[in-house]
Parts: C-alpha cells; structure tokens; sequence
C-alpha cells in the first residue's frame, strides 16, 4: 500500500522540513516500512498547498499508526492512502506537488507558465487544451493561446529564465 505522509502546516516551513525528516527517520527506524527507490516522490516535496510531505509503500499501515502514537507524531500529520500516480517535478528544484504541476512551484516559487494574456488566470500547461503544434485552447475563457518556451530558456548564470513557458494571445483574424 502507498501511504503519503503530509505534515501539518506549522507556519514555519523549515520547522516543516525539520518534522518531515523525524517522522522519516523514526518510522523507517522503529517498523518495517520501507521507501520505494522507484516512486519517484521517495524524497520529501511539497503540495499544491505548500505542505512538507513524503510517500512510502508498505503492507503494515498499523505499524505506521503506531509509530506516530508512540512518538508523538499523530497530531502532526495527515496521511492519505494510495495516493495516486505523481505528477511532474519542477524544472528548477525537482519538487513534485501533484499530479498537475502548478504554475508556480510551492517549494521553490520557480514560475513554470506565465498567466494566460487573455484573462490573466494562472492556468497549468497540463490544463490547456490542445488544439495542434503549439495552438492551445485556454480552458478559463476559450480564447486561443500560444505556448512556446522561453527565449532564451537559460540565464547567463545556467539557471532557467522564468517563466520556463510563455503564453501568447492569438490574434484571431476579421472576417
């Protein structure tokens, strides 16, 4: 069974990181819980919230129950159950919030997609609706958009110039 332990929001996202790394080490010490080197999310990321979390897979859930009961750490966390496939990492930090990645990383705030030019809703690039080559339809307003990747993609310094992916009005001809 997949499990993803999400740690509560603290207000301190280093305090968050610092408990996430704890209930790792306590679990994988103290029960025969064990990360999957496969998942891809076997580190600890962030959510579309911003919450620290990490997945392990495990036959034994009773076991991770007690582990939080003994150690203190059932109040601390939320755990969600076979919590589906994991979406893609941002670019910048690797982080994986969700199936869809956001248009800004809630780890690291890279932005991956400027705000659709039409109605200036933060649509992910999953979420357009492809219409062919880089035509795209936005799925807030209908409008046609073109998606096309940064120019130039990378910074003097080798880090990507953001936003990784430019959204651009189509202009739609009178008739």
């Amino acid at each position: 069974m997949l499990m993803r332990i999400v740690v509560k929001d603290l207000g301190d996202r280093a305090e968050e990181l610092r408990l996430a790394s704890i209930i790792r080490r306590d679990l994988f010490a103290h029960s025969p819980v064990e990360i999957d080197p496969d998942n891809s999310v076997h580190g600890t990321h962030r959510d579309e919230r911003g919450r620290a979390y990490f997945e392990l897979a495990t036959d034994l859930p009773a076991e991770v129950d007690r582990v939080f009961r003994e150690f203190g750490h059932a109040d601390s966390v939320e755990i969600e159950h076979s919590p589906g496939s994991p979406g893609e990492a941002c670019q910048n930090c690797g982080n994986i919030s969700g199936r869809v990645l956001p248009t800004v990383c809630p780890n690291c705030q890279f932005r991956d997609i400027s705000s659709c030019p039409v109605c200036a809703t933060e649509v992910p690039r999953r979420n357009y609706l492809r219409e062919g080559g880089s035509l795209f339809c936005c799925p807030h307003c209908g409008n046609r958009v073109r998606l096309r990747y940064n120019d130039p993609m990378f910074l003097n310094d080798g880090s990507f110039n953001q936003p990784l992916v430019v959204v651009d009005a189509v202009e739609v001809p009178a008739r």
